[in-house]
């Protein structure tokens, strides 16, 4: 399958049946990456996971839970209730061990972090380098591009 960014390893949450019968009969498995954040994985990202995390399989949350995921609703007092199905989505498809990569609304990332440490899932968070560039185009007018690129995972620590 090819996504949007031209990712051709990400598979189907339907795949994940068979993983977790794989997993329960005692087969030493790879862990996994779900996905909960706002983007399409980049190349650079996968290969990241793939290379230094050791993951296997990666996993974007259903399209109906982007929806959520992206719409967080600002005037909300408590977000807990919208957040839940994502979280019910990763308490039944991914297992110990597996990396949660999180990114998003900070109230809605926090509870979904909480979850994770709690839950022996692994969060992680992309770190990026910053590129900033300005110049003039042939009008004169300034144009700044501001460049993000990949540089790592980092884990969610809590300080005790």
């Amino acid at each position: 399958m090819t996504d949007a960014a031209g990712c051709k390893c990400i598979r189907q949450i339907a795949d994940i049946e068979v993983y977790n019968k794989e997993f329960s009969k005692g087969r030493l498995m790879m862990p996994s990456m779900f996905f909960v954040f706002n983007h399409t994985i980049l190349p650079v990202q996968e290969r990241d996971a793939r290379d230094n995390l050791g993951v296997e399989h990666l996993y974007e949350l259903p399209q109906e839970l982007k929806i959520v995921w992206e719409k967080i609703p600002p005037e909300n007092d408590d977000i807990l209730s919208v957040v839940s199905p994502i979280i019910a989505w990763l308490d039944s498809h991914s297992l110990p061990g597996d990396y949660v990569l999180v990114q998003g609304d900070f109230g809605a990332t926090f509870l979904v972090v909480g979850w994770a440490l709690k839950h022996d899932r692994i969060p992680v968070y992309a770190t990026t380098r910053r590129i900033f560039e300005s110049r003039r185009d042939e009008s004169g007018a300034v144009v700044n591009v501001h460049r993000f690129e990949h540089v790592r995972y980092r884990k969610y620590n809590l300080f005790l």
